[in-house]
């Protein structure tokens, strides 16, 4: 235990090292280049190797994705991303990946992206049962990911597919080699609000829409999607990654997704809290990024999960998650200082577990 704890120091020193410094060890894209690389590299990168398909999810929800088959390698890497998002958001970091030498596996979770909506308005946030989200990533991994047999399996995810990324390693510890997940949905930034009222508040809307025999409603102050400007983001401190992604869901209004349910909202409270819980039985290889500025999950709930495995004595990487200071919520599409520093460290920690 001795030994582990202090290799887990050493790893995170070099990682605050590598952050501090700026390195750019694996040569990331940065912001100087992304208007040359929106208009004219990824187009062709896209066309060339991102391999559309569709499988069915739970109750034959259709769950879209996309396949970047590398030939160069036989490492891989799964993306989980999270709620609002589409594998098409993530384009830059497809590339970045496919740049390492791994084939890249994107998949948009049911409800949200190109995958199948289940209320009558699309652009509400819903689920039915958020263990749905976690059986989709099963039959992604199942039937389109190991068909293509890849040897060194790795899971990378954003927010809320950090949550449900949780509950799958409980669930299937065998199934990656190693796991990084950014700014992990391990709690809700409620502000003033507290936890129990809000979901008192989730509980009687639903109560009284299922009373109703009506859809589930918006959560209070939720709405349709609304593309706001850059200068109200709490999501990312880079406003060319800020600019692409707007425009991507302008291109592609199917994706756009609005404010969540009060449904999703009750479910996603208690779901956040058992993937603290479920620290305690994973025993896959964590890193847990956490962005020193979130303002949308609780930073203390990812600081007790890593306590949760280091009590069963499988502690994440550093026994406590690497702070990415001052970054927003979105790692990967943060600036450069931040977006950078967090990939080193993730791809740094794939090499590790080999």
């Amino acid at each position: 235990m001795l030994v582990r704890a202090l290799m887990g120091l050493l790893f995170l020193f070099s990682l605050t090292g590598s952050a501090q410094a700026m390195d750019n060890p694996y040569r990331l894209l940065t912001s100087a280049e992304l208007p040359a690389f929106f208009t004219s590299t990824l187009p062709a990168f896209w066309q060339q190797h991102a391999q559309p398909g569709e499988f069915s999810g739970v109750d034959d929800v259709p769950i879209r994705y996309v396949a970047l088959r590398n030939p160069a390698s036989h490492r891989a890497i799964l993306l989980v991303n999270g709620r609002l998002e589409s594998y098409i958001k993530y384009q830059e970091l497809a590339f970045n990946l496919y740049q390492q030498g791994y084939s890249v596996y994107l998949y948009d979770h049911r409800g949200q992206g190109f995958s199948g909506r289940m209320l009558s308005d699309p652009h509400k946030g819903y689920v039915q049962h958020f263990a749905d989200y976690v059986t989709d990533l099963k039959t992604f991994h199942d039937r389109v990911v190991l068909a293509d047999q890849p040897n060194q399996l790795y899971l990378l995810s954003h927010s809320m597919g950090g949550a449900i990324a949780a509950h799958y390693l409980q669930q299937y510890p065998q199934d990656f080699k190693a796991a990084v997940l950014a700014s992990p949905m391990f709690g809700i930034e409620l502000g003033a609000l507290p936890t129990w009222l809000a979901r008192f508040i989730t509980w009687l809307m639903e109560w009284t829409t299922q009373l109703l025999g009506i859809e589930s409603p918006y959560a209070p102050s939720q709405g349709p999607y609304e593309a706001r400007p850059f200068v109200d983001n709490e999501l990312t401190h880079d406003a060319t990654r800020y600019g692409q992604f707007r425009a991507v869901y302008q291109s592609y209004p199917e994706v756009q997704l609005g404010g969540p349910t009060s449904s999703w909202i009750h479910q996603a409270l208690d779901f956040a809290e058992q993937a603290v819980v479920a620290g305690s039985d994973i025993r896959t290889p964590v890193l847990i990024l956490q962005s020193g500025a979130d303002t949308v999950v609780r930073n203390d709930q990812q600081e007790l999960f890593c306590q949760q495995m280091s009590a069963a004595n499988h502690p994440c990487a550093g026994e406590r998650p690497l702070i990415i200071a001052d970054a927003r919520h979105e790692l990967f599409n943060e600036s450069d200082e931040y977006r950078i520093p967090a990939l080193n460290a993730a791809l740094d920690f794939f090499k590790q577990n080999p």
